[in-house]
């Protein structure tokens, strides 16, 4: 375990009490981001703060209370929000930075503490180092002391968030429409029944009453059979499963059929390029988007850009690239015009949007992309060890890459917010993807697994 590195993919993540998540480092976290935010503003700095529904998320939250509060900086509570709703909030609010406490899809014995700047943007990986070589050192000097009393810590309305959502499609009608959602017992349980009914839609919630360990536990996003089953018994026109931080997405079609980022990406594209939406004709998946949606875009002569695994890198390309749309196979979608994150919120209405505007059944508008059967192994790993210093690793891993050319696709890597390697094989032959996927995931299990 690197005790020389605080940030992951997406901020801090771990299990609370453990490092880098114990309270030592929360605490000596905000006192240096505190310091780094002192260099920039010179006038009074505001955070604000929200969580998601785990246990442990109040605790944290009290922690970095204190840590800001002894800092001098004043300090607001979001409550339970979305974090696309808390990038939202700082970047309309008088504050310097936003503290999303979620460890996203993970089990609830998890967290994570994100960053956004005041403009909505996720900390660069220059800003997280610099937050590091203030904090590391801390380690040496000081240790935490919980607050004998509990911190007060203002609260803000955090539902101008839902007037946001609903603005960025104009308030359209969905009466007569019949929607699932699956709030994975997360940060969106207390915004999705608002959110449509408000805007007519019938509106059947599942998994929305959190209780501090159920979150993402065989539900939303990364069980996205449920909401399918339900939308079939229910006859439902569509259904949504979200992850526990609402900043990603899965859905499934008036059939049940379940439906991930890389159908999102190609029903928005081939749409928006029909009625002459889409301003540059370029989007960004990453290296996990399937190549059936590389090459169904390239038919629509639009460009493919393949940024790495994350949503913030993701923005990044995009805004190098000047796109204005932009996804990963998980559900993480970006419509710039509107977000500066992944939001779940909005892609379901944006996908509303579409559903309403074209008046046809989402199983017929998904109609166009064939994605190539793909097989994803995570493998426990004890370290993370580059696959080049792994000599019968990268044997077949060189061996595979040789067997795919043209064919297919091979993609390793390390998840950057688990002690997992994940290996990820494109190809027309299922039977082939799976004894190249077991190849590689049995030979990183006998060197490094766990």
């Amino acid at each position: 375990m690197n005790k020389n590195k605080l940030f992951g993919t997406d901020g801090i993540r771990g299990e609370f009490g453990e490092w880098p998540l114990s309270e030592q480092v929360v605490y000596n976290v905000s006192v240096a981001i505190s310091s780094w935010l002192r260099k920039k503003h010179k006038n009074k700095i505001n955070v604000v703060i929200g969580k998601d529904t785990r246990r442990s998320c109040s605790k944290i939250e009290q922690i970095l209370a204190d840590g800001f509060k002894k800092a001098g900086v004043g300090v607001y509570s979001a409550g339970v929000i979305p974090t696309p709703g808390l990038s939202y909030l700082v970047n309309t609010m008088d504050v310097e930075l936003g503290v999303m406490i979620s460890a996203s899809h993970n089990p609830w014995q998890d967290n994570g503490i994100k960053f956004f700047k005041h403009n909505g943007f996720k900390l660069s990986e220059q800003e997280e180092r610099a937050i590091e070589r203030i904090a590391l050192p801390m380690f040496k000097k000081s240790e935490y002391k919980p607050s004998k009393k509990k911190i007060k810590i203002e609260k803000i309305n955090s539902k101008r968030y839902i007037t946001h959502l609903k603005e960025c499609v104009g308030n359209m009608d969905l009466r007569g429409i019949k929607i699932v959602a699956d709030c994975a017992n997360g940060a969106s349980s207390a915004y999705v029944l608002k959110l449509f009914s408000d805007l007519g839609a019938k509106v059947i919630v599942m998994n929305n009453k959190p209780d501090g360990k159920n979150i993402n536990l065989n539900c939303g996003s990364l069980y996205p059979q449920v909401v399918a089953k339900a939308v079939c018994n229910h006859k439902a026109d569509i259904g949504f499963s979200f992850d526990g931080d609402a900043d990603r997405v899965i859905f499934c079609d008036e059939k049940g059929k379940v439906l991930d980022g890389d159908f999102i990406m190609s029903l928005v594209v081939k749409i928006w390029l029909k009625n002459k939406k889409l301003k540059n004709k370029v989007i960004v998946g990453t290296s996990m988007t399937n190549f059936g949606l590389e090459k169904f875009l390239e038919k629509l002569n639009i460009s493919l850009i393949r940024a790495d695994v994350g949503d913030k890198y993701v923005l990044k390309e995009m805004i190098r690239k000047k796109a204005v749309f932009g996804g990963e196979q998980s559900g993480h979608i970006i419509f710039l015009e509107h977000a500066t994150t992944g939001d779940g919120l909005l892609t379901a209405l944006k996908l509303m949007e579409i559903i309403t505007g074209e008046s046809q059944k989402i199983s017929t508008l998904v109609k166009g992309l064939k994605k190539y059967p793909q097989l994803i192994s995570n493998v426990r790993v004890r370290e993370k060890i580059d696959f080049k210093k792994l000599p019968v690793v990268w044997g077949k891993i060189q061996k595979a890459q040789r067997q795919l050319i043209g064919r297919g696709r091979l993609v390793m890597r390390y998840s950057g917010t688990e002690p997992l390697a994940r290996v990820m094989v494109e190809a027309q032959s299922k039977t082939e993807i799976k004894k190249i996927a077991a190849d590689i995931s049995n030979a990183i299990a006998k060197e490094i697994g766990i």
